[in-house]
């Protein structure tokens, strides 16, 4: 059972790097939204469409570290690893600081389509 153990937290650890990354990338684009000089007065349907693949990301991620924590609470004692305990450790406080990171991004690009919106009135 440990082999088995060992190969799906390895790939569930794949997994979470991978949606690590694919939401960096997406931060990228989605922030670039708040930098537009002419920003529209309603959302585009480019920046729904990056806001929904990054909360659809989080929410799998959310999932995956969910599968992490079942994995090595079905280990022993014995086969637990601190090496394990900090790796899950540190996706949930990614996830968290990603969470907190969407917020601030959203609120930076409410902020500046209220001020485009100001100036044009």
């Amino acid at each position: 059972m440990a082999s088995s153990t060992g190969t799906g937290w390895a790939q569930l650890r794949q997994q979470a790097r991978s949606l690590e990354t694919q939401t960096e990338t997406l931060f990228h684009t989605y922030s670039q939204f708040a930098s537009v000089p002419a920003i529209s007065p309603k959302p585009t349907e480019e920046e729904q469409r990056t806001e929904a693949q990054l909360r659809d990301i989080l929410e799998r991620r959310e999932a995956l570290v969910s599968q992490l924590t079942r994995l090595l609470d079905s280990e022993s004692a014995l086969t637990s690893s601190a090496l394990k305990q900090n790796n899950l450790s540190r996706h949930r406080e990614i996830l968290q600081d990603h969470r907190r990171e969407l917020a601030r991004l959203r609120s930076n690009i409410a902020d500046a389509r209220n001020r485009a919106n100001l100036l044009s009135n």
